[in-house]
């Protein structure tokens, strides 16, 4: 099989939420607040309550600058964006030009920044609407479009199992859960019942970079500077997510659970789950929770891990298991691969045996996600 002729499911990719998503959608009690564009001057800003209002230009509306060489500015427009980010017909030609045969689609940085709302209510009424929409936009074509719902965390977590399972009703294909959770970590016994029912409905359960219930990321930006900020978003957060995950004890509890670790890359991990297996070694018999079998076992047996240019990752696949690992394309960020994955692919993959390219680049993620017409 050669690889850049027969297809890739895309593990990590995304929309950019339409404009009057939640102005036209959420409920009247929230409308005159609800989530909306703003024109300004220098340029157009994502506005929700309670969060600083940040500039488009840091998800897809500066995709066709990338394309034309060189992204000089922040500053976009959102009418700017590549129509394929909320049409789904669009959506699908860019996947033909790009050698996509399905995609899992995260939500955009509206949807990933609710996990930073305070107002419970407000947090809950906006991700019914985002699950909604997303529902509709992945039905143009199921088997291709696999949507990646929001699970709200912020108030009873009995909102979340509701949510949770109208989710899967709906047939998204996965349920996110924010990375990074300073103020309740997934150690505590508060998530039994959401582990029990994220168990019963039997979907992948994914943590994604950019989402933590702390501080939002563009105050992290202005605060830190662009470089540092970025590292945290994409390499510190979805490194505590797996390191809190794995210490807490669910996989063990819930060995059916499913984790995915997406868009953090792969090529620290080795190091992370050597350490955290010594530690386990020389002091499980103290350590609370109690761990019956060291860290590495319930990353081999339940979870993933998603990357979309990580050569150095791809050196570690003998260490973490080729099965574990799943490439995405991180559309229409610009930090992703699109259009020009198979370039990458082929850069990153050199020297790996094609029976293993193609189980990180399409049969890891097909047999996850169950795309029988895919095969695993």
């Amino acid at each position: 099989m050669e690889i850049g002729t027969s297809g890739y499911v895309s593990a990590d990719g995304h929309v950019v939420e339409p404009a009057d998503l939640w102005t036209t959608r959420m409920d009247k009690r929230f409308r005159d607040r609800a989530p909306r564009v703003e024109a300004r001057e220098d340029a157009d800003y994502y506005i929700i309550d309670g969060l600083t209002p940040f500039p488009v230009g840091l998800e897809g509306a500066s995709m066709e600058d990338k394309l034309a060489g060189k992204i000089e500015t922040m500053a976009s427009r959102h009418a700017d964006t590549r129509p394929g980010a909320w049409d789904p017909q669009q959506r699908l030609l860019d996947q033909d030009m790009d050698n996509v045969r399905a995609e899992v689609i995260y939500a955009g940085a509206f949807g990933l920044q609710f996990y930073t709302l305070q107002d419970a209510e407000y947090q809950r009424e906006a991700m019914r609407v985002y699950n909604d929409w997303l529902s509709e936009f992945c039905a143009a074509a199921p088997d291709r479009l696999l949507g990646a719902g929001l699970l709200p965390m912020r108030g009873p977590l009995e909102w979340a199992c509701e949510e949770a399972e109208r989710c899967a009703e709906q047939g998204l294909r996965t349920l996110t859960i924010p990375a990074d959770v300073p103020d309740r970590s997934y150690a505590t016994s508060d998530y039994e019942r959401l582990w029990t029912t994220l168990q019963d409905i039997g979907l992948p359960v994914s943590t994604h970079s950019g989402t933590g219930t702390a501080e939002e990321f563009y105050s992290k930006y202005q605060r830190m500077g662009t470089g540092m900020a970025v590292v945290e978003m994409k390499m510190f957060q979805p490194m505590r997510a797996f390191v809190d995950l794995l210490w807490s004890g669910a996989p063990q509890r819930y060995p059916k659970l499913r984790f995915v670790i997406a868009e953090g890359g792969v090529g620290w991990m080795a190091s992370v789950l050597g350490f955290m297996d010594h530690w386990w070694n020389d002091h499980r018999h103290w350590m609370e929770p109690k761990l019956d079998e060291k860290p590495s076992t319930y990353f081999k047996r339940q979870f993933w891990a998603t990357f979309e240019d990580d050569r150095a990752g791809v050196q570690t696949r003998d260490i973490l298991g080729v099965d574990r690992l799943m490439w995405g394309a991180d559309y229409p960020h610009t930090e992703g691969t699109f259009p020009h994955s198979v370039e990458q692919v082929a850069k990153d993959f050199a020297g790996v045996p094609e029976a293993e390219v193609y189980q990180m680049v399409a049969g890891n993620a097909a047999q996850l996600y169950g795309l029988d017409h895919i095969g695993g």
